[in-house]
C-alpha cells in the first residue's frame, strides 16, 4: 500500500496521541523543579534565560527518547532535519 499524505498523517498523529508530548514536557518540567539544581532566583524566573534552559532540556531528553534505533532511520531523520 502506497502511503499517501492523509494516511501519514494519520500515522503521525497516532504517534502523538500515543506519546503525548505536552503531559511529557509538563512531566519533565516538574523533574526538572524537583532536581534541585535549577537557581530560581528573582532575576532567573523574571527573564527567559531559565525557562529556555529548561524548555532546551526537554526537547533534548524528548529527542533522545524518540531516537531511531536503526542506524538508517536515524540517518533519515538527520537528512530531513536538514528541510526543517
Amino acid at each position: 500500500m502506497v502511503m499517501n499524505s492523509k494516511r501519514l498523517k494519520e500515522k503521525f498523529d497516532e504517534i502523538v496521541n500515543d506519546y503525548q508530548p505536552s503531559a511529557e514536557m509538563d512531566r519533565l518540567f516538574n523533574k526538572a523543579l524537583e532536581s534541585e539544581i535549577l537557581d530560581l532566583d528573582e532575576k532567573t524566573i523574571e527573564d527567559y534565560r531559565l525557562a529556555k534552559i529548561i524548555w532546551y532540556a526537554i526537547l533534548l531528553k524528548m529527542a533522545a527518547d524518540c531516537r531511531p534505533l536503526d542506524p538508517q532511520n536515524r540517518k533519515e531523520a538527520e537528512n530531513l532535519l536538514l528541510f526543517l
